[in-house]
């Protein structure tokens, strides 16, 4: 503790629960602290293989004294400076992360856009099974209104069965298609629908390439359209990031698994993504620490 101590002669205890322990009444700094009483001179010290510990005799005023009591307006300051380096702790903690708030954001803008597209379609199609080679059997087609535009069953060509972990999925068994056109009879309606229209799916790479098999064994062009996935907009809006994927986990859609219904859920969830706001939201906890430490959040952090 510095050379003053040095040269006093301090009695030497042994530790705690051993011969030569410290009197009952000796205290350490810490115990000290807790009587509020700060250290002035040490009359005693355990030596240990790490440090010595020093121990003071709270009832003699040369070894520890009272602590000078703080002011109101210095205890003050101290709240002010707990609250607002604790402010500062948490705003450190979720400025890593301001980056999933911007992405939400730009759903929410994106999807707005959506809506104003006059060509705005939402398609949908049920399947055989879950690879690219699955065959289609239903096909639904709304516009941005929810009108529907196409809703149809679908009977495959050639040999094929359902898989039955798709039929768990959508219900559709094969006696239903027994009368239903194939994706032949239908891919004049489904070009003239889609041409010059901007096709939102959810799920679009499974679905886009299903689309493309059936066009192939229909012996038909691919059909031309322009599209974007739904899903993986909706799973950045929601923001639940991965980082064992490096991306955001993909959302269920909650449809009811029918082609039309899963249209019109998935317009349901485009205008849930765009009446959200498209202001940065900070975390409620961090509002409220802004607001003890009086502190005014910029309304879009930088990141």
């Amino acid at each position: 503790m510095g050379d003053a101590q040095a040269t006093i002669k301090l009695t030497v205890y042994n530790w705690w629960g051993e011969p030569n322990s410290p009197p009952e009444h000796l205290k350490t700094k810490r115990q000290l602290g807790s009587l509020g009483l700060k250290p002035v001179q040490p009359v005693g010290v355990i030596h240990t293989l790490k440090y010595d510990c020093y121990l003071y005799d709270p009832n003699d005023i040369a070894s520890a004294q009272p602590k000078r009591k703080c002011s109101p307006a210095q205890l003050a300051a101290l709240e002010r400076g707990r609250k607002k380096s604790h402010f500062k702790k948490l705003y450190r903690e979720y400025s890593a992360d301001f980056w999933i708030e911007y992405d939400r954001i730009n759903a929410v803008n994106w999807a707005r856009e959506q809506l104003k597209n006059p060509n705005l379609l939402i398609l949908d199609i049920e399947t055989t099974g879950l690879k690219k080679t699955a065959h289609i059997i239903e096909i639904a087609i709304i516009n941005g209104k929810g009108e529907t535009l196409l809703n149809s069953l679908c009977q495959p060509v050639g040999h094929w069965t359902i898989d039955p972990g798709a039929i768990a999925i959508h219900g559709i068994q094969s006696e239903q298609l027994s009368e239903a056109p194939s994706f032949g009879d239908l891919y004049s309606t489904i070009k003239l629908l889609l041409k010059d229209s901007f096709v939102l799916i959810y799920g679009s790479q499974l679905d886009n390439q299903v689309l493309e098999t059936g066009c192939k064994l229909c012996e038909q062009p691919a059909l031309q359209y322009q599209s974007d996935c739904l899903m993986l907009w909706y799973s950045q809006w929601r923001g639940d990031w991965s980082s064992y994927h490096g991306d955001y986990r993909w959302q269920a859609l909650g449809g009811g698994h029918r082609a039309l219904a899963d249209c019109q859920t998935a317009l349901t969830r485009l205008q849930e993504i765009a009446d959200d706001s498209s202001e940065f939201q900070y975390p409620i906890d961090l509002v409220q620490a802004a607001e003890d430490a009086g502190v005014e959040l910029a309304a879009t952090p930088d990141y």
